[in-house]
């Protein structure tokens, strides 16, 4: 066993020393190769512009653009018996879309070819991108413009550009392009939602119009007095419970301009919706309804038919005019939106000229390119002396023969195109 073992180390004694003296044999070549290439690689990486990237940081708005939609689920969550406000709109962009994080929607707002374009028209990019179509343009500009949000919240611009007052021109441009966008935004939402609650307010005014008729009629001809406190107490949580189901399916019609019946808000509220239908139910049922406070209020079945008709239309009636004073609300909140003009964009941190370069990053080029010239010689030169010590039948003789044969014909054209198969003078 141990002269097997002496024999094995002989080997592999030998084996190594064949790798030394290959590379010996060659080490001129490898080192002279290395040399040069790393000679010119430092040469052209001096020659490569300098780029310096110039850095922004903004928080994104943390709620709805426009204070119309930021309060109007409060006030319909208000509306309902029972319940508190809902809130603000903070994440309803979010939730409607599917997105990680807020900040995802915002990127994808940097990122628009409606920003692009304009940071492009404002910079004349097109001229010194040398684009000849917007396309291109674009897509240089998307390789020197990065745009990430990060777990902290924030959303980050960078711009690497040759020029580093130019870098921070355009990183603070982009800043400035996105407010503008997000203001065009909220100023569309305000007016398209003006417009919604307007039309809903003036329809309200006219049913509480009609409603108020219809009772003043009613009381002249039959000289019907004012219900007792019980009756109204009643009439009252019913105009309301209808009152919030009217809203509610208002603010349905709203969400359901931007999101699909699958979204979560949608169902939330067409559930609130058969609720309060259910309640209303059993409210105008003979018992007066299981919620309702039946020991200090009369059970609508019970009024006779002369006083229940006039409790109708005084109900009606404070439906219509509860319904009236919600939509007038959120319309003068709506054209608020139109006069304002708030800050939506927070900057952290505005960008300024870079001192350092970021780019090119002169001696990890270096090292790689000489690092790997000089592992690519050692793996050739080692390929090469094998092929050279590979023994080779009379058939491999042969076919490296005619194909020799065969690529004569281009041998004798590259000779003469180099000069070098030109016939030579005769000599003296």
């Amino acid at each position: 066993m141990n002269t097997q073992d002496e024999k094995v180390r002989q080997l592999e004694e030998v084996h190594l020393l064949d790798y030394a003296i290959v590379l010996a044999k060659h080490s001129r070549k490898i080192i002279y190769t290395t040399f040069v290439v790393g000679l010119l690689t430092l040469v052209a990486v001096f020659l490569l512009p300098k780029k310096y990237t110039a850095v922004a940081r903004i928080v994104p708005p943390q709620q709805n653009l426009t204070l119309s939609g930021q309060i109007m689920e409060g006030l319909g969550g208000a509306m309902i018996p029972g319940r508190a406000a809902f809130g603000a709109l903070g994440g309803f962009a979010g939730s409607l879309l599917g997105l990680k994080t807020p900040g995802d929607f915002f990127v994808g707002l940097l990122q628009s070819d409606t920003i692009f374009d304009r940071i492009i028209a404002r910079f004349d990019l097109r001229q010194e991108f040398e684009a000849r179509y917007i396309e291109e343009a674009r897509a240089q500009l998307e390789n020197i413009a990065k745009f990430r949000a990060t777990k902290y919240g924030l959303i980050t611009v960078e711009v690497t550009h040759r020029s580093p007052a130019r870098a921070a021109e355009m990183a603070n441009a982009f800043l400035e392009e996105l407010s503008r966008l997000l203001r065009e935004m909220a100023d569309q939402e305000a007016s398209e939602r003006l417009a919604f609650l307007d039309r809903e307010r003036r329809e309200a005014g006219a049913r509480l119009a009609k409603a108020e008729e219809d009772l003043r009629q009613f009381s002249e001809k039959n000289s019907v007095l004012l219900p007792d406190a019980q009756t109204r107490g009643m009439l009252e949580y019913i105009a309301g419970l209808k009152a919030a189901i009217d809203f509610r399916e208002v603010e349905l019609q709203v969400y359901k301009q931007w999101a699909t019946p699958f979204n979560f808000q949608v169902q939330q509220v067409e559930a609130e919706i058969k609720a309060l239908k259910e309640k209303l139910r059993q409210a105008e049922g003979p018992g007066g309804g299981p919620e309702a406070p039946s020991q200090v209020m009369i059970a609508v079945g019970k009024m006779p038919a002369l006083g229940l008709e006039y409790l109708r239309l005084y109900r009606e009636v404070s439906y219509q005019e509860g319904l009236y004073r919600v939509f007038a609300k959120l319309t003068e909140i709506a054209r608020l939106d139109h006069a304002r003009d708030a800050l939506v964009l927070q900057v952290v941190d505005r960008a300024t000229a870079p001192e350092r370069k970021s780019s090119p990053k002169r001696l990890l080029i270096l090292l790689v390119v000489t690092g790997s010239t000089f592992l690519l010689m050692v793996a050739a030169t080692f390929l090469l002396e094998h092929f050279r010590n590979v023994p080779r039948s009379p058939e491999d003789l042969d076919r490296a023969q005619r194909l020799r044969a065969a690529l004569e014909p281009w041998r004798r054209d590259l000779r003469r195109l180099t000069g070098r198969g030109a016939p030579r003078p005769p000599g003296p």
